[in-house]
């Protein structure tokens, strides 16, 4: 039934309270004859997914408004600096639980932009359409109940919808329009489908379809899409209903630009392909990744709004021991580089990111073959383990560099909450005959250098080397 506003006391938030009025599992009883695979996930995490869920169904019908769909477009316009996602405490104007990034946003925009006196038709449509279908969402209906009854609220009184705003603010809850920019609100007649992140996959989830009939809200309930993934989202308006975590925060920040380290003074930089053998063991082969290019989503998932990388060199490392006898051994090591983090944006327009990653500042005649060992970053996976193989250019009978392979040595890459996508054997006598001009990637224009584009899965990237001549 709906809520009688009579009957509720309300009181003031007294902060943030992320999930604080979700309930256990035994205390509710779904509505719902499929499995409830949700159940295997830890207690916080399942009242976060139906939260999640139920909201989403709920955006579903709000959605059936024509102004609340405009008003829900120029807020994430106004909060996201990649136009595609919004809290639901800035949608509703409460500061106290808004990013950093969003209240950063909302300074900037000065007087121009307010938060609770401004008409914000998605706010009204969302807080009255909310009280008067609480009943068909038993989770939501319970959880604002637990809520409002908790000690610390029962000091003053505010209005019901007051008292709506807090506890909605208080889930933690970000509204992601992955493909924001090809529908067009104010024209917009077709369906709008609904989702949530459920947090045990990354590639799929139930949806609920609502067709905007425009016979007004009340009971106009979702049909459900057993399969919603992304390729579904590019072509059908889809909203996803997922969580503010540390990876929201990130994303509004813009970076600075990682500054290139310093070569040599009298280093030149190779424009011209040439043989490996003529660069010897004691010239310098100062080597960077000036640019790098994600060229496809498949390591996007459907519910996060960027891809994070990680790269990794494996090379090899020979060690010389004077005990009477000179010896020498090689082993692997790796050498680990910043995080690198794509847009969706980004991955689409195929943009080149700046990213001057030192990737050997002297890559020796010894060094026959690294590797570059690529991972992604994934908040709820484990640790992950890449291995692959360097070769070695080493005589060890006459204790010398060589421009022949002898030999190999593992490598090795371990990552916490990553996943290991793939690696790229990158032999010096290749990677210096093909400096210059198009292989199977094409090339990348730099300073009037047409420089060889290389690949490690969908990550493309080109080497810059400086030379350093040391006279023999």
């Amino acid at each position: 039934m709906k809520l009688n506003r009579s009957h509720f006391s309300a009181i003031l938030l007294a902060g943030p309270l992320l999930f604080s009025a979700c309930l256990p599992k035994e205390e509710l009883q779904l509505n719902t004859t499929d499995q409830l695979w949700t159940q295997t996930l830890p207690l916080d995490e399942w009242q976060q997914v139906e939260t999640a869920k139920e909201f989403s169904q709920l955006l579903g019908e709000v959605m059936q408004d024509k102004e609340a769909r405009i008003s829900l477009s120029a807020h994430i316009q106004r909060y996201d600096d990649f136009g595609d996602a919004v809290s639901l405490s800035a949608l509703l104007g409460d500061k106290q639980t808004m990013p950093p990034s969003e209240l950063a946003s909302l300074s900037r925009a000065g007087n121009t932009f307010s938060l609770r006196t401004g008409t914000n038709p998605f706010r009204e449509t969302l807080l009255h359409h909310s009280l008067e279908r609480f009943d068909a969402y038993p989770f939501l209906e319970r959880a604002f109940e637990t809520f409002r009854a908790r000690p610390e609220r029962a000091q003053q009184m505010v209005s019901i919808q007051e008292d709506l705003i807090a506890f909605f603010a208080s889930q933690g809850l970000v509204i992601h329009f992955p493909y924001e920019e090809r529908f067009n609100w104010g024209t917009y007649a077709g369906s709008i489908t609904t989702t949530y992140d459920p947090l045990i996959r990354e590639d799929w989830n139930e949806g609920f379809l609502y067709t905007l009939t425009g016979g007004g809200l009340a009971g106009a309930e979702g049909k459900r899409l057993p399969y919603v993934d992304d390729a579904y989202s590019v072509d059908n308006a889809t909203l996803v209903v997922t969580y503010v975590d540390e990876d929201f925060y990130e994303t509004q920040i813009t970076p600075p630009v990682p500054e290139l380290p310093t070569p040599a003074a009298d280093a030149v930089i190779l424009n011209y392909n040439v043989n490996h053998t003529s660069i010897s063991q004691a010239d310098i082969l100062f080597t960077t990744i000036p640019e790098v290019q994600m060229t496809n989503k498949d390591y996007k998932k459907i519910f996060s709004r960027f891809v994070k990388v990680r790269l990794f060199r494996g090379s090899s490392k020979v060690k010389v021991s004077f005990n009477g006898t000179t010896s020498a051994t090689a082993e692997g090591e790796t050498f680990q580089y910043d995080v690198i983090t794509f847009s969706k944006d980004d991955i689409e327009s195929k943009r080149w990111k700046t990213v001057n990653i030192q990737f050997d500042p002297d890559w020796d005649l010894s060094e026959n073959s690294q590797q570059l060992l690529l991972f992604t970053e994934l908040r709820r996976h484990g640790k992950a383990k890449g291995t692959a193989n360097a070769k070695v250019g080493y005589d060890f009978v006459n204790q010398k560099p060589t421009a022949e392979f002898t030999s190999s040595v593992v490598v090795e890459a371990e990552l916490e909450n990553s996943l290991f996508r793939t690696n790229s054997e990158l032999s010096r006598p290749s990677v210096l005959a093909y400096i210059i001009g198009a292989t199977d990637f094409g090339i990348r224009t730099r300073n009037g250098i047409d420089f060889n584009v290389k690949s490690v899965g969908p990550l493309h990237f080109y080497f810059e080397h400086r030379f350093t001549d040391i006279p023999g």
